[in-house]
């Protein structure tokens, strides 16, 4: 097409017709113009659909990771769980004069059986790496932001108290009360911590342990309720379902 205008205008300005030559100039002009805008809009137009492809994939990998963030946090959470069932029934039996049975070592054990939260962030590492931007829903990518960057940080914060604690206890209370700590049995799933007091009858009259005892399990069982169930695990499921109303988004 721009030939056909050149051979016009060409023609035009040897038969000396400056006013036609003019406007098939023109005309190859504003083809020229359409030419470069129609490629620029091929080029945008592959531009977003890279970028939607990319940020398709990482909000998938993104909710991969989440999925196996919530696995560990319900499995933490019905071992925390045992760990506050087991030492509800060491305190009933020191508090009503219970004779021991073997049961006690175990039930103390799954007591003092630390949980760790795993979480698997390298989706987000690759998306700050990125950029964050790359999530074009400004809720969705502060929704991100608020799990990862503030939800799982507090979390951890709030767990390692407890796992300081646990440590603190088996270095500094239990020494002088027990036979052995980490005494576990590494061929059962479970792994069978035991813990087996030297003296059960003298426990029943140790204030102190009785206190750390008690108080260690009210930590947990404000990590198992405001920590796991009703702050983190909410705000995992919550972003679950946001990611996958993006995925259905981007796709359609």
């Amino acid at each position: 097409m721009i030939k056909f205008f050149r051979k016009i205008r060409q023609k035009s300005l040897a038969d000396n017709k400056v006013s036609k030559y003019l406007i098939y100039a023109f005309g190859e002009i504003i083809l020229v113009v359409i030419g470069i805008l129609i490629a620029l809009q091929i080029n945008t137009a592959n531009h977003n659909r890279i970028n939607s492809n990319q940020e398709l994939k990482i909000i998938k990998a993104l909710k991969t990771g989440l999925e196996t963030d919530r696995k560990d946090i319900l499995f933490n959470m019905e071992s925390i769980e045992l760990s506050m069932f087991s030492a509800n029934k060491v305190i009933f039996a020191l508090d009503n004069n219970l004779p021991y049975k073997d049961s006690i070592a175990d039930y103390i054990g799954l007591t003092m059986f630390p949980v760790v939260f795993v979480n698997s962030t390298s989706a987000f590492e690759t998306l700050k790496s990125k950029g964050i931007d790359m999530i074009s829903n400004t809720a969705l990518r502060d929704e991100i932001i608020g799990v990862y960057d503030s939800g799982y940080k507090f979390f951890e914060k709030s767990e390692q108290i407890v796992l300081d604690e646990n440590e603190r206890g088996l270095k500094e209370i239990f020494p002088t009360r027990f036979e052995a700590s980490y005494v576990y049995d590494l061929k059962r799933a479970n792994y069978q911590p035991r813990l087996v007091p030297l003296n059960f009858e003298a426990l029943k009259n140790d204030q102190e342990f009785k206190y750390y005892l008690k108080s260690y399990k009210n930590r947990l069982n404000i990590l198992f309720y405001f920590q796991h169930k009703n702050t983190l695990l909410k705000k995992v499921n919550s972003l679950i379902s946001s990611l996958d109303i993006e995925i259905n988004r981007l796709e359609s």
